[in-house]
């Protein structure tokens, strides 16, 4: 029981501080988080890099931009 206690605090205290990390990511973030300019990004937009559009604007799940990611180490992109 003292262990479980500890492990929750443990779990607890990791979670203030790494924070939560948001899924959908703004362009700007996304483009940082890909190493490219906002600019590049919006032309690779929908063709390349899937686009999710909440309230007209443009989101990037954080997932996707993993998977082109790898996409790209493997083909060169």
């Amino acid at each position: 029981m003292l262990i479980d206690s500890i492990a929750e605090a443990v779990v607890r205290k990791m979670e203030r501080l790494m924070g939560t990390q948001q899924r959908l990511l703004e362009i700007e973030d996304a483009a940082k988080y890909l190493g490219m300019t906002a600019h590049a990004l919006r032309h690779k937009a929908v063709t390349e890099v899937p686009v999710v559009r909440v309230d007209n604007k443009l989101r990037f799940d954080r997932r996707d931009l993993d998977r082109y990611i790898d996409h790209a180490k493997r083909e060169g992109v």
